[in-house]
């Protein structure tokens, strides 16, 4: 474990794709690969072939309106709620325990976005 050092944007993104450990000021921990470092943000676990400008940003979500719904509607909803979406299990294994077919190797958790400033050491793994 080497320590990356000093902490800036520029020094930290010539790590981009390797394996690192952060510790934050308020002593989390964390451990992932690191995508991408800028604009004041360090991003953990990312797609390597997605830029920055390719990501999708956070929609706004819609107000609901105010005001009754008539009984006709409702009843609409109760029939469409009361179909099944998923099908029924009918394996003894809650999974296929066979499957052969190739699928993705991630090592480590879902994406991690977190902020540059909070960031009290960040170690590189080897």
């Amino acid at each position: 474990m080497e320590q990356i050092y000093p902490l800036e944007e520029d020094n930290v993104s010539r790590f981009c794709g390797m394996p690192v450990y952060i510790i934050m000021k308020d002593g989390s921990r964390h451990i992932g690969m690191l995508s991408r470092c800028a604009g004041g943000k360090l991003t953990l676990n990312g797609d390597p072939n997605v830029s920055a400008a390719d990501e999708p940003e956070a929609v706004p979500v819609k107000s609901l309106k105010k005001g009754k719904k008539s009984s006709k509607s409702k009843l609409q909803q109760k029939a469409k709620s009361s179909k099944p979406e998923q099908p029924v299990q009918t394996q003894s294994y809650p999974f296929d325990p066979y499957y052969y077919e190739p699928r993705p190797y991630y090592p480590f958790r879902d994406l991690i976005t977190l902020d540059f400033a909070l960031i009290a050491f960040l170690f590189l793994l080897f």
